[in-house]
């Protein structure tokens, strides 16, 4: 269709604005009785196939390329999820994509002839042993130390299964906070006022409501925990 035989048309009239179904007009269609809404009638599809097929005015055509041709302002924004859980005092974090499962705490079995804080020893995963560490004890976390918030519920103790490449470890956690969502932009660096093993084990601060949470280097954090087999 020619651009001057659209003009050459009448104006697209709305009468499914005025006596239609979306109007307040006392009078009503006729045509509503049959097709029970404007939807139906040809009148309202043919008014749509005129507006889809009218052609694009030169100004338009204009503020459309320069918009398109124009890079993007801003680039795009990478989001993230990351796991939130408290061990003792301190909320921490890791990549979500490593957690495998929790599960309600179960009894850890002790080790023989191993005496140190990290290995806890071994607890069953659906009928699997799997290592148990201490993720407090490898960053020096005092398990007593009170929560950094006050809230009505506290999740109770779990055991968090946690996977990375071909290595599987397991260690208790005083809450779950769940998966938090973040911009690539929102993780913060660590104060400087922060050293030994917090600094040492972590990439930076994530602030999450109103409690700072340290997200977890999980290379160094795995390799740790290997070191004590």
């Amino acid at each position: 269709m020619s651009k001057q035989s659209v003009s050459q048309e009448k104006p697209i009239g709305d009468c499914w604005n005025r006596i239609g179904v979306w109007g307040d007009s006392r009078e009503r269609c006729p045509k509503l009785a049959e097709t029970g809404h404007c939807r139906n009638c040809h009148v309202y599809s043919y008014a749509g196939r005129r507006l889809l097929e009218r052609p694009i005015e030169d100004v338009d055509r204009e503020e459309w390329t320069v918009t398109f041709a124009s890079p993007p302002d801003k680039k795009e924004t990478t989001i993230h999820s990351a796991f939130i859980f408290r061990a003792g005092g301190e909320w921490l974090g890791l990549p979500a994509r490593l957690i495998q499962e929790v599960v309600d705490m179960g009894k850890i079995h002790s080790l023989p002839h191993r005496d140190n804080t990290v290995l806890r020893g071994l607890v069953n995963i659906r009928g699997k042993l799997e290592i148990c560490f201490s993720i407090g004890a490898v960053l020096g976390i005092d398990r007593f130390e009170k929560p950094v918030i006050k809230k009505r519920y506290i999740s109770p103790e779990r055991l968090v299964v946690v996977a990375s490449k071909d290595q599987r470890i397991v260690f208790p956690v005083s809450e779950v906070f769940g998966t938090y969502r973040y911009a690539e932009g929102m993780l913060q660096q660590l104060p400087i006022t922060v050293s030994g093993s917090k600094a040492a084990f972590s990439k930076g601060i994530l602030c999450v409501n109103d409690f700072e949470v340290g997200f977890l280097n999980e290379k160094i954090l795995f390799d740790t925990m290997m070191r004590h087999l």
